[in-house]
């Protein structure tokens, strides 16, 4: 992340603005999922007068590739010091719209990370499309790893073999040293 030779100043007034700032209000309905989302207004109003407040401003450039719509976000401070971060989102639709949609959606969440804003009920999961069965099994993990006799399950008791940090499975002609 690009910065000025020094911080010190933005980042104490960063703390300042942030211990003012609510989240942002899920006020917008995504009409594909027909889920409530915090949309660039949202954020902006959550942090627009507290980043003011703290001699904090921000300014965000757009540009794009053939597929990628491109933000970059800069927090500046009112004593010269600035933070910069660039974010590309990728095109949904090579149109004006689709282009439109993704500069939107880049600048909402590049402000909402550069200034720390979050969505004001967001509980994390709801954000993560996961099929129930696996949540499950995600909350009830045991405190201490497994033992290394112990081998993963898939959701049909399939056996798996460990390779790496991945799983995968058993194949009718191995070489691992487990078969041996």
């Amino acid at each position: 992340m690009p910065t000025s030779p020094t911080i010190a100043a933005l980042a104490a007034a960063l703390v300042k603005a942030q211990s003012a700032m609510g989240g942002a209000k899920k006020d917008s309905t995504n009409p594909h999922f027909r889920t409530a989302y915090a949309d660039l207004a949202s954020v902006w109003d959550a942090c627009r007068a507290p980043l003011a407040n703290a001699g904090l401003s921000v300014v965000q450039l757009v540009s794009s590739d053939p597929t990628h719509a491109i933000v970059e976000t800069i927090l500046a401070h009112s004593s010269g010091e600035w933070v910069s971060s660039t974010l590309a989102v990728p095109l949904t639709k090579a149109d004006a719209q689709g282009l439109g949609s993704a500069i939107t959606y880049g600048r909402r969440y590049a402000l909402a990370a550069i200034v720390g804003v979050c969505p004001a009920d967001d509980d994390g999961e709801a954000a993560v499309a996961r099929p129930t069965q696996f949540v499950a099994v995600i909350n009830k993990r045991p405190a201490q790893p497994a033992q290394p006799t112990q081998r993963a399950q898939e959701p049909d008791d399939v056996p798996m073999k460990h390779s790496g940090d991945k799983f995968r499975k058993p194949t009718t002609k191995s070489t691992d040293i487990d078969d041996l």
